[in-house]
């Protein structure tokens, strides 16, 4: 059995896909420390799994069918197969703590 640290405190912020977005990847885990800016909303859908757990601010979660509005100390889990893209509706950053199942992922 291992464990490792994940160390998000020294890690620099990564520019991500979207202006609006940035990110702490470790890749290794399948984990990311993510910050939305006000007005960021992801233009692409993504189909993987997720845990998204609110640090601070709030994330907008829009599903095919409905929006999710999930605020700081609140999680979330989005199973695979389900259509879904971020956005940031509120006036102050989002931080979200995520894991990716990419096991989940390489099942489908």
């Amino acid at each position: 059995m291992a464990c490792t640290p994940i160390d998000f405190v020294h890690m620099p912020w990564l520019q991500g896909a979207h202006p609006l977005e940035q990110k702490k990847p470790h890749p290794e885990s399948g984990t990311t420390l993510l910050r939305f800016a006000p007005g960021f909303a992801d233009p692409n859908w993504c189909e993987r799994s997720h845990l998204f757990f609110v640090l601070e601010g709030c994330l907008g979660l829009e599903l095919e069918t409905e929006t999710l509005t999930i605020d700081a100390g609140h999680a979330c889990h989005v199973e695979a197969g389900t259509r879904h893209r971020a956005h940031n509706p509120e006036a102050s950053d989002a931080v979200v703590f995520a894991i990716s199942d990419f096991s989940l992922d390489q099942k489908k």
